[in-house]
């Protein structure tokens, strides 16, 4: 589980920081506790009396008696706490330079967006080494892993997964289900009840199938191909959007 507070004044942006991280959560099959304040007062409370300890702290810069930086100053240096990420929030831009004393993973202008928040969770997750590269399966007792980059897609065929990589087809007992939930985060495509397929992969995207760079045709499910058509959009700009990065 992901322990994440969000301390801001504005109701209405705790909110929809609760409400993004939830979208985030089903989208990534991740689990995350919110807790919101809405006063430093409150905060300071819950880290002093009651000893709370977040993964990631969400931070307005601009609070009532404490300002965000306090807190933050509190946490750092007289907390000595490096641990728990900070991501400043604020209406204005120019605050951005004189946060980085406190080490904050990010720094978000409002009004922000779900995929601004999508952008910083992700981040998180790869730093904090819950979000790997790599994918893990059973073999005759043993578990092997592989670098995600290197699967094409996986198919069933008589209850056996079939992975197809680049070294080759590697066959093991498994559900594509439990294997979606698993590659959710590398935006894998769900496209038949028989295939999951790694998008990097796909050099033609049609209707109702995809065809891979080794010329390899895939159908797409008929119920399937509406959410495909979205994800793909979803993944497409995605994949834009670390090209400005």
């Amino acid at each position: 589980m992901i322990r994440v507070t969000v301390i801001d004044d504005n109701i209405e942006i705790c909110a929809h920081i609760e409400s993004c991280l939830h979208q985030f959560e089903l989208k990534y099959n991740q689990e995350i506790e919110v807790e919101p304040y809405t006063s430093s007062d409150a905060f300071l409370q819950a880290i002093q009396q009651n000893h709370e300890v977040y993964d990631l702290i969400f931070l307005d810069v601009e609070l009532d008696q404490k300002s965000g930086i306090d807190l933050a100053n509190y946490i750092r240096y007289e907390k000595k706490d490096e641990l728990q990420q900070i991501v400043f929030i604020s209406g204005k831009s120019s605050y951005s330079l004189s946060l980085h004393d406190v080490h904050p993973l990010d720094f978000l202008i409002k009004p922000f967006s779900e995929m601004d928040l999508e952008r910083v969770m992700t981040r998180y997750l790869k730093i904090s080494g819950r979000w790997t590269d790599s994918f893990f399966y059973q073999q005759g007792g043993d578990t092997i892993k592989i670098k995600v980059s290197e699967i094409w897609y996986f198919s069933v065929l008589n209850k056996e997964v079939m992975m197809h990589t680049n070294s080759g087809i590697v066959s093991f007992h498994g559900s594509l289900r439990e294997i979606d939930k698993q590659l959710r985060k590398d935006s894998f495509l769900y496209i038949h009840r028989s295939y999951l397929v790694n998008p990097e992969y796909v050099k033609i995207f049609e209707y109702d199938q995809v065809t891979l760079y080794d010329d390899t045709v895939l159908p797409i499910g008929s119920s399937r191909r509406v959410d495909i058509c979205k994800k793909r959009m979803e993944w497409q700009n995605a994949r834009k959007g670390k090209r400005h990065i």
